[in-house]
């Protein structure tokens, strides 16, 4: 199976550099003019942004805060199950009934927790995310037109190698921080 994996790959990036060499000929480019291309690992950007630290930390406390919570509803479970199980050898059946019961209402009461939650992480994940994505993508555009890129590329995706010079990583990083302290003056004025 490698050989066969390996193989489409080299086939996938055939065909993407002949992709972009067709629209570098296509649009002109080549010959006349240089072709700019940038890259950006837009994951180490975000891990880079103090913003999105503070989100993901934001978001990493809460969900702790859940986990904790959901555990305490399953050692409440395996409390009332042991207990059943102790109860079942002295008793009828019929009389372990409201056992029963109760462990059937915190199961449910667990599954509820982790449904809500979970929702509850996911909403709060978008709310904080994304104006960070938003911005992120208006400085890639910004940096773009400023520096005379014709693409820029998600450097994780399909670059194998690329020039320090082209990678806009790190650039990016610095103005995504000053943009999130000018607006954090722009909010709290002195």
């Amino acid at each position: 199976m490698k050989p066969f994996r390996l193989g489409a790959c080299q086939v996938c990036l055939t065909l993407l550099i002949i992709g972009l060499t067709a629209f570098c000929f296509n649009t002109g480019s080549i010959g006349q003019e240089a072709f700019k291309i940038g890259v950006v690992n837009t994951q180490e950007v975000l891990e880079g942004s103090a913003k999105a630290k503070d989100a993901t930390d934001l978001l990493q406390a809460a969900s702790e805060r859940l986990k904790t919570k959901v555990q305490q509803l399953v050692d409440e479970i395996r409390t009332l199950q042991e207990k059943k199980a102790k109860t079942e050898l002295f008793v009828e059946q019929a009389q372990t009934a409201d056992l029963d019961n109760e462990i059937r209402l915190k199961q449910q009461e667990y599954q509820r927790e982790v449904e809500i939650g979970q929702q509850a992480l996911l909403e709060k994940e978008q709310e904080l995310m994304e104006p960070i994505y938003n911005s992120l993508q208006e400085l890639i555009i910004k940096v773009g037109e400023a520096e005379n890129f014709d693409i820029i590329l998600e450097k994780r995706l399909i670059t194998l190698y690329v020039k320090k010079d082209y990678d806009l990583t790190q650039q990016l990083i610095g103005l995504l921080n000053k943009d999130n302290k000018n607006g954090e003056n722009d909010e709290n004025p002195e």
